[in-house]
């Protein structure tokens, strides 16, 4: 009897243990440092608008085959095989739009194609693009990938058109994925604390990407620690 008595308290004592341990395990959780980053729709089509304007239109080569990558620029005869990303085409403007858990982003562009049967072709156009976001923990970073829906072409020969709409969204695909968005070692500020005569590392961990409409939400797993590395000083002139 009294041995029946010791067994269900010892039973008795492991399953409040355990109930203690997952609450604790609960609670580290709940507490873990997060901040919030909230990027509005208006922000990203201004950071594009910046890019258009003060910086070269993004391009990528149009490669098929091996000889497309050996072909110099005097065997090109002025006709490089590129694609570029432009601010507007057609009335389709290059704009991201952020909807409920998903993001989507009509992108213009113009390019031209070295082609060994039709010669120089220019073409101009613009694409239905998704952007999947993940967090990549082996580069430490959150990555887009961008999913090409249709494309539409114009100033293209019917005989070049398949083929060509096949190449650029190879060269979509390939040379743009992934993207990288944000690395965690540029969400990790040092933080001067001049009262305490020290500094803080605000250490990223892990982002969790929240796509609303109009907003992108991205919660950053913190670790604070001390920070005991030096400020660079600025150079002087």
């Amino acid at each position: 009897m009294h041995s029946r008595r010791f067994l269900k308290l010892v039973l008795l004592l492991l399953v409040c243990s355990a109930g203690v341990v997952a609450q604790n395990s609960s609670a580290a959780i709940a507490t873990a440092p997060e901040a919030t980053v909230s990027i509005n729709q208006e922000f990203l089509n201004a950071f594009l608008d910046a890019i258009f304007l003060n910086l070269k239109a993004p391009s990528a080569p149009l490669e098929i085959t091996s000889a497309d990558k050996e072909r110099s620029e005097s065997e090109s005869y002025g006709c490089s095989s590129v694609i570029s990303l432009q601010r507007e085409e057609s009335g389709v403007r290059t704009a991201v739009k952020l909807e409920q858990g998903r993001i989507t982003a009509p992108i213009a562009f113009a390019g031209s194609y070295n082609s060994t049967l039709l010669g120089c072709i220019e073409f101009r156009g613009w694409t239905d693009t998704t952007w999947q976001l993940e967090f990549d923990r082996s580069r430490q970073a959150l990555l887009a990938r961008v999913q090409v829906q249709e494309i539409h072409l114009s100033n293209v020969p019917r005989l070049a058109d398949a083929s060509l709409t096949r190449i650029v969204q190879a060269a979509i695909d390939q040379r743009i994925n992934p993207l990288v968005l944000v690395n965690l070692e540029q969400l990790s500020p040092r933080v001067p604390i001049a009262p305490a005569k020290g500094a803080l590392r605000l250490r990223a961990k892990e982002v969790r990407p929240e796509v609303l409409p109009g907003t992108l939400l991205l919660h950053v797993i913190y670790e604070v620690a001390a920070d005991n590395t030096e400020p660079e000083k600025k150079k002087t002139e």
